[in-house]
């Protein structure tokens, strides 16, 4: 069957490699890995071109093999060095938004590769619950609950502290 979405390999290959490395790199969180395992995901996907139903983009189907991808070679326990660039697309980047950046990254790696997927997949891509559902191999119900966990672990991370109220005010009812 004509897939004409896929039919052209290398312009697929070049229109969505920067969105599926992005995608691998949330997930195993080091540069040349991420690299590695897209590179993986687009022979693999090469290789079964003649599997894309076309029910969804094709760019949502490669997602859907990097991310897999992605969370095998995280349960391999490939090494995961956690080296950031920190430097925004342009080549430029404020101070405050790189360490805005690092917060994050350390943020998200307190989830796990799974829900670090979810996440990527749901806001940084924009992805709906059934489609995210899709590429994990879950439910949309699931997708719920794990970007429910993810968020609320991210909330913990990520929010300050409350003030403590300091003893003589605390006493004194100041």
């Amino acid at each position: 069957m004509y897939r004409p979405e896929v039919s052209d390999f290398g312009a697929l290959y070049e229109r969505s490699y920067q969105g599926a490395y992005r995608v691998a790199l949330a997930i195993v969180r080091d540069p040349a890995l991420a690299a590695d395992v897209t590179q993986d995901a687009y022979i693999l996907a090469y290789r079964r071109q003649d599997q894309f139903r076309g029910d969804a983009p094709a760019t949502a189907w490669l997602h859907r093999i990097v991310a897999n991808a992605a969370i095998a070679a995280c349960r391999r326990g490939r090494s995961i060095v956690r080296e950031l660039d920190l430097e925004a697309p342009g080549g430029v980047d404020e101070p405050a938004h790189a360490a805005d950046r690092l917060t994050l990254w350390a943020a998200l790696d307190q989830l796990t590769p799974r829900h670090r997927a979810a996440i990527v997949l749901r806001y940084y891509h924009g992805y709906d619950y059934a489609t995210i559902a899709g590429m994990l191999g879950t439910s949309s119900t699931n997708v719920g609950a794990m970007l429910s966990r993810a968020i609320d672990k991210l909330r913990v991370v990520l929010e300050p502290p409350a003030p403590r109220a300091q003893p003589s005010e605390a006493i004194h009812g100041r």
